[in-house]
């Protein structure tokens, strides 16, 4: 079945994530209303910037709310009627949105990721089964959508995709910074790297579509001669500790995401 996208849409907040879901919403045909009470003038063509918040509840029926956690229930306290309401703010419960949004709204909690704006999102959310459909609808065709079944999973998402792409870029600099001090120019080696961790994940994607249970190990232990360099470059990451830094990132990302719930 064709898809087709909202017709109109509303949103606070023109930040870096929120302008990413803006662009993309306008790319698909949607007519996008926003408030932003730091903007003068709409950054992003194709976005109507209104006044107020009483001007933005007039034009749409869905609210992409995309401010900062402490700002989610005051802004949604400041709506008069009940509609469908997106927040995209780590931290704040569901049961934070229910009870500050219009009684009769329909509240959806989602973390999406920067590569959105390059179709390429990764996103999870939770939602009531009726706010299933408008939130799959909502972010069509910005990249993988998964429904979290319990809520208290939302903090790891955070964590793991939604903080992921700063540790993917961390990640990339060290492997650009590793081959310039092995004697590359810089833009020899940050293209090298670039394509490696690309095309490795489009390797192990494709693999995958077919052998769906593979794990990334077996595909690792095919690259990974007796005695050779590869073998001699793993032992080196991991006397540095580092599949524990990463998981030590998602895990204390995923209690600031909590901390934050808390106020």
């Amino acid at each position: 079945m064709a898809h087709t996208p909202f017709k109109t849409v509303g949103m606070v907040g023109l930040g870096k994530m929120g302008g990413a879901i803006a662009k993309a919403l306008v790319a698909q045909g949607t007519k996008l209303f926003a408030f932003d009470p730091n903007l003068k003038q709409s950054p992003i063509e194709g976005v109507s910037l209104v006044s107020t918040l009483d001007a933005l509840e007039k034009e749409a029926g869905l609210f992409v709310i995309a401010v900062k956690p402490n700002l989610v229930e005051p802004v949604l306290g400041e709506f008069t009627k009940p509609a469908i309401f997106v927040s995209i703010a780590a931290g704040i419960s569901f049961g934070q949105l229910v009870n500050a949004a219009p009684k009769g709204s329909t509240c959806v909690r989602v973390m999406p990721n920067l590569p959105l704006v390059s179709n390429r999102g990764a996103m999870g959310y939770f939602c009531e089964d009726e706010a299933v459909s408008h939130t799959e609808r909502l972010f069509y065709g910005m990249g993988e959508t998964i429904r979290i079944g319990k809520e208290s999973l939302m903090d790891a998402v955070t964590g793991l995709s939604g903080s992921g792409p700063a540790y993917v870029l961390t990640f990339l600099q060290a492997m650009a910074e590793a081959g310039l001090q092995e004697g590359l120019s810089y833009e020899e080696s940050l293209g090298l790297a670039m394509e490696t961790i690309e095309g490795t994940l489009v390797y192990f994607r494709d693999l995958r579509s077919k052998h769906h249970t593979l794990h990334p190990m077996e595909v690792r232990n095919w690259v990974t001669s007796p005695g050779g360099t590869t073998i001699h470059g793993l032992d080196a990451l991991e006397r540095g500790g580092f599949s524990t830094a990463v998981r030590d990132a998602v895990r204390r990302a995923t209690e600031r995401s909590k901390e934050l719930g808390k106020g």
